[in-house]
């Protein structure tokens, strides 16, 4: 812990924060949480709520996750055609919606080299910068943070290392350069890799979400590959039902007066199942895999023909089950409510992209969680390592509906044991997102020499 005269006073940039509900919020915020408890003052630079109120989602609810200590400073991002605010909207987009919202576009390419989605990024970047240059000069920074996911963050912290010449440390949690599915570089990739290059001069340590992703960049970036750091997602106790401390013997033969958690658990011949996919459902998920292999499963399996599959998340892709099938949609989970959640589940479905470098922040959660894990991911796919040896995998023997249905079929067929469950959460304590954002800081700190 800094004593007062060490404590210094960070800027994390972060466009995607709470109330949003967007990938790295969680993360953000647990960063911050971990800046605040090492004794730092921390300033937050987000969007304005509106972002997530009336455009994209919110869960109000992991607001009560970030530390009080944190000031949070919004700057509104200018929604252009997406802003369901219409008396916001200029005469031209009233009078004449496309041209309106064409000239939005128009007018916002070449502000930042990020694709531009009808006024959205990119416009973010100057109000942002000036926000943050005059909070500087009122409570001076000691050092910047940038999430670029999305790449706007990138935009604030430039003008904030070439202004007021600040140390920089960038979390690129994914790629601004490289599509992660392919491993291959993005269209607009000739705008976006010099000012990537730019600030990762100037940045002190660049975070990557895996190894695979920290290994591309240092390829491509020798330059630069010394500052590279790989620091995985992890997971938070708080999503997950309260579990025995991992350290203690796995109790075998629980009381009658005091169940386990889970109901695949309580019963050594249940009747039904639910299995569940708990996350985003978006474009690039295999969902007609899964709906296959489902069908396939229950079809063999008498127990499988009475369970359900549910899918619980934001739905970004269309996606219409068959009510025969037993899939049921079931819509975004508010973060205060996920542990019940997993509570009431007896298998978790895990299913990805094929891509090289994509791994997800749920596998840890799931590999947390104690539940039986049914898996379809290619080999060598990066989820795999977070996965590797834990009882209560049941991976695919093919990546396929035939594979996946065999590992429904075997997970349903298994009765797992307290003795597992809790070798299974031993394995993933590595993985806790507390311990991995110590570690990372620890190092920043030392390579800041703080």
């Amino acid at each position: 812990m800094p004593t007062p005269s060490d404590r210094k006073h960070i800027l994390y940039v972060a466009w995607a924060f709470v109330p949003l509900r967007a990938t790295g919020t969680a993360n953000s915020v647990a960063a911050v949480n971990s800046l605040i408890e090492r004794g730092h003052r921390v300033t937050v630079l987000t969007a304005d709520t509106d972002v997530a109120d009336l455009i994209l989602g919110a869960d109000w609810s992991e607001a009560n996750r970030v530390n009080p200590a944190a000031r949070i400073v919004r700057v509104r991002q200018y929604a252009g055609a997406l802003d369901t605010v219409i008396s916001r909207w200029t005469a031209e987009q009233i009078a004449n919606p496309e041209r309106g919202h064409r000239l939005i576009r128009e007018a916002v390419e070449g502000l930042f080299p990020e694709p531009v989605n009808n006024g959205w990024y990119p416009a973010w970047v100057a109000p942002a910068t000036a926000t943050a240059s005059a909070l500087h000069r009122q409570d001076p920074f000691d050092l910047v943070i940038a999430n670029i996911l999305p790449a706007a963050g990138a935009g604030v912290a430039l003008g904030m290392t070439e202004s007021a010449g600040l140390p920089l440390m960038l979390v690129e949690r994914d790629s601004w350069v490289f599509n992660t599915f392919t491993g291959r570089p993005y269209d607009d990739a000739a705008a976006t890799r010099p000012v990537l290059e730019a600030v990762m001069d100037r940045a002190v340590q660049i975070w990557y979400i895996n190894q695979p992703l920290a290994d591309l960049h240092r390829r491509e970036f020798p330059a630069w590959a010394d500052k590279i750091r790989a620091v995985p997602n992890g997971w938070d106790a708080a999503n997950l039902p309260d579990q025995p401390p991992v350290t203690q013997p796995p109790v075998t033969h629980p009381p009658l007066t005091q169940p386990p958690s889970h109901p695949a658990q309580q019963d050594s011949h249940p009747s039904s199942l639910t299995f569940r996919y708990v996350g985003t459902i978006y474009r690039d998920l295999p969902l007609d895999l899964v709906a296959d292999a489902w069908r396939q499963a229950r079809a063999v399996s008498p127990l499988l023909a009475a369970s359900v599959l549910e899918l619980s998340g934001p739905v970004k892709q269309w996606f219409q089950p068959d009510p025969a099938d037993g899939i049921i949609l079931t819509g975004p989970v508010p973060k205060n409510q996920l542990a019940e959640l997993y509570a009431r589940t007896d298998g978790l479905l895990f299913v990805l992209p094929e891509g090289p470098m994509v791994t997800s922040a749920k596998v840890y959660e799931y590999a947390a969680s104690g539940l039986p894990v049914i898996s379809s991911l290619p080999p060598g796919h990066a989820a795999r390592a977070v996965l590797a040896g834990r009882p209560l995998w049941f991976d695919a023997a093919q990546h396929s509906a035939a594979g996946l249905a065999g590992a429904f079929v075997a997970a349903a067929a298994h009765r797992p044991t307290a003795s597992e469950a809790a070798t299974a959460r031993a394995m993933a304590e590595p993985f806790k997102r507390e311990h991995l954002l110590a570690r990372a800081f620890d190092d920043l700190e030392e390579t800041l020499g703080w």
